[in-house]
């Protein structure tokens, strides 16, 4: 058997690219698209710096790197180039990601609002599939390295 060779630059390179992608999709969701909805229903609970959130860097962005490689893991080793099967395994990481940890902070959290995890229980598997198929397209991409 010969075993194939793994390039794991064009790996690396893909990953920062779904980073950022990704990111960037989170990020408009959270604040530009529900902005309000979650600046309302994170503020009585969040860490504040008098009237501004005390975002802690380093939590946040292993987090958000976990989720990233999660989706990227499981698209590489699981979707090969089914599209579908792709959606399928992104919705289920942000189910298990995202959706989840919705769900806890309202079942732990007192101020955590309905609303709030509503957005999350939605985005979710949202997040995921649309993560999961952009991933799937770089790592199929002939064009790449």
């Amino acid at each position: 058997m010969v075993a194939k060779k793994i390039n794991f630059l064009k790996y690396f390179l893909i990953w920062i690219v779904s980073f950022i992608f990704i990111s960037t999709v989170d990020a408009v969701w959270h604040l530009v698209i529900f902005r309000n909805p979650y600046v309302e229903g994170i503020k009585p609970v969040a860490r504040m710096a008098g009237n501004e959130f005390a975002f802690k860097l380093i939590p946040g962005l292993l987090s958000q790197i976990i989720v990233v490689t999660s989706i990227f893991l499981l698209v590489a080793c699981f979707a090969g180039k089914d599209i579908k099967k792709a959606a399928l395994i992104g919705a289920i990481a942000g189910i298990l990601t995202i959706t989840v940890y919705g769900l806890v902070n309202y079942s732990l959290i007192e101020g955590w609002g309905i609303r709030i995890t509503i957005l999350e229980v939605i985005w979710g598997p949202i997040l995921g599939s649309i993560s999961a198929v952009f991933v799937m397209k770089m790592l199929s991409s002939n064009n790449l390295i």
